[in-house]
């Protein structure tokens, strides 16, 4: 067990064609026992970054420190760590049973504790019965705990999980993305988790860490990530469908603010909260973000009856069961813009239909459009906790 600490990380790969930054300035403190997710888009320097922390990157700049030792140039084997790959990295003439010992028989560990340990990360994970197996007769679900079995029989100070779960189906990344929360509460281990996968970040994480560009965007707790974006970014890339992106201007008039949609005559005020953080921007540009869930439709919707209200067209609805996507196209425009709602299924709407939008506007949020950060937040919220 034991805390990482990545303080002015950089990576640059050179090329014949010019250096390749890809990460820069990454500063980080993941906290012993911590689970942290590094989320973002493919090649946003996520894999890279936990690479660097196993010893598999040289750094270009910077120091990574596991526990209280600095392992910049201390090789993997050394740095008490266990990394789980992608595509688990099975030895496919060896038994599950040799598999998850080959580690500890190259560190020389007596045979019986070697028996002690292989036999409890086997019953922690439900493959007791799996141990004379090969890898080929094994399914990806049975794989991918073999794979993180020989992980725990090393009793590392930090695991690394680079996308462990991609090349499960959706049932069993459901069902392995549960096992491996259960797994961290009881190894009570630091684990440090890549993938591109956002529903997998808010599920796992104790902190989400946000990157794009080979840069951090936000560093926080899940639901604070998702409540209180830090850009327009990190708005964007969590949650399912995504925020939506409203183009306006502010405009300030009698202490109140009021956001006017671009090409058209619609608008919406600002709650007082708000209007007190935006009238220092009011004539600018700026972007106004809603959640699909914050928009809800005439009087069956949530917000109806805020006198905020979008006049929309429906253009496509996707039943999902419980609830159903409602794709809308903006009225009387000559670009009109996109949104999306998230109703109850019990909402009568159809193709074609006029839908008058209710916005919740406590919910809202509001980006520069130039710089692209949420000039909305309260200050508490706009710090990332690095």
């Amino acid at each position: 067990m034991a805390q990482v600490l990545l303080d002015g990380v950089r990576k640059v790969y050179k090329g014949d064609t010019g250096d390749v930054v890809a990460v820069e300035d990454f500063n980080l403190t993941i906290r012993d026992r911590e689970f942290v997710v590094l989320v973002g888009p493919s090649g946003c320097g996520k894999t890279t970054t936990l690479r660097m922390i196993a010893g598999l990157e040289e750094i270009t700049q910077g120091s990574i420190a596991i526990g209280d030792k600095v392992v910049n140039h201390v090789p993997p084997k050394d740095r008490d760590i266990a990394m789980v790959f992608q595509n688990y990295a099975l030895y496919p003439h060896m038994s599950v049973y040799k598999n998850m010992a080959f580690g500890l028989r190259l560190r020389r560990v007596p045979k019986v504790e070697i028996e002690r340990r292989v036999r409890e990360a086997a019953r922690v994970l439900g493959i007791e019965a799996l141990l004379d197996r090969k890898p080929k007769a094994l399914s990806g679900g049975q794989r991918q705990r073999v794979a993180v079995g020989r992980a725990i029989v090393r009793q590392p100070a930090a695991f690394l999980f680079d996308e462990p779960l991609s090349n499960l189906d959706a049932k069993l990344r459901v069902e392995m993305r549960a096992e491996l929360k259960k797994l961290h509460h009881r190894l009570a281990t630091t684990m440090i988790y890549v993938t591109h996968d956002q529903i997998e970040a808010m599920t796992l994480a104790d902190r989400v860490v946000v990157m794009n560009n080979g840069r951090i965007q936000q560093v926080a707790p899940p639901l604070r990530v998702y409540d209180y974006p830090a850009n327009l970014f990190v708005a964007g890339f969590l949650g399912t469908p995504s925020m939506n992106f409203i183009k306006g201007r502010l405009e300030g008039s009698n202490g109140s603010v009021r956001f006017a949609v671009a090409g058209s005559d619609a608008s919406v005020t600002m709650p007082p909260r708000l209007a007190s953080r935006l009238r220092d921007h009011a004539g600018r540009d700026v972007v106004l973000g809603v959640r699909p869930e914050g928009i809800g439709h005439r009087s069956e919707g949530a917000f109806a009856g805020s006198g905020n209200v979008l006049p929309l067209v429906v253009r496509v609805v996707e039943p999902l069961g419980d609830e159903q996507i409602v794709h809308l196209e903006q009225l009387g425009a000559e670009r009109p813009q996109q949104l999306i709602a998230k109703l109850d299924s019990h909402v009568k709407v159809s193709v074609e239909q006029r839908f008058e939008a209710h916005l919740n506007m406590e919910k809202v949020h509001v980006f520069d459009s130039e710089s692209q950060q949420n000039v909305s937040l309260e200050q508490e919220h706009v710090a990332s906790e690095r």
